[in-house]
């Protein structure tokens, strides 16, 4: 019996790694990110040559700060379904990661909300009434992101990570 429990499980972890790398809806990408403007919406903002460098920098200083914590998020959600599976659940075990998985997700949001204040830092505030008059930046909700192209030179998330509703605790 324990060997079935471990094999399961195993399968569990196999399957859901191969599903977090399409994403929900075969979408790769963390979906924390989706203030991310779109290609189309940054050429609008006519960037300079300087500025399109700073944000190329900017972005990948973001990625090199936040995967080691997605990573650690990936982990995490993968012992969370672990530990549902088994046949008696260890509650504290359970909450005790799930409140590691929030913390995660908390400091990815720390990171994402740094990411936009440099961003816009970079814009000239021609570009950024641009920005806001495209119905960009706002916050949740915004377009940025949304449809084709959604994960330009400028996004953080570019294909990476997990998508919303990735398992027990999952993102929003």
């Amino acid at each position: 019996m324990k060997k079935f429990s471990v094999m399961a499980a195993l399968l569990l972890l196999v399957a859901s790694a191969t599903w977090v790398v399409a994403g929900p809806r075969g979408k790769a990408g963390w979906d924390g990110d989706d203030w991310c403007p779109a290609a189309s919406q940054l050429s609008n903002l006519n960037l300079s040559a300087e500025q399109s460098e700073k944000v190329r920098a900017l972005r990948e200083s973001f990625l090199k700060e936040t995967t080691p914590i997605r990573n650690q998020l990936f982990t995490k959600k993968a012992e969370l379904r672990l530990l549902w599976i088994q046949t008696t659940p260890n509650v504290d075990k359970i909450r005790s990661v799930q409140k590691e998985i929030h913390d995660l997700i908390g400091q990815m949001q720390t990171k994402s909300t740094d990411f936009r204040l440099a961003f816009r830092n970079l814009l000239t505030p021609e570009q950024t009434s641009q920005l806001l008059a495209q119905g960009v930046g706002g916050g949740p909700g915004g377009n940025w992101g949304r449809g084709p192209g959604g994960r330009a030179f400028g996004c953080p998330a570019s294909g990476q990570g997990m998508g919303p509703g990735f398992g027990p605790g999952g993102y929003r």
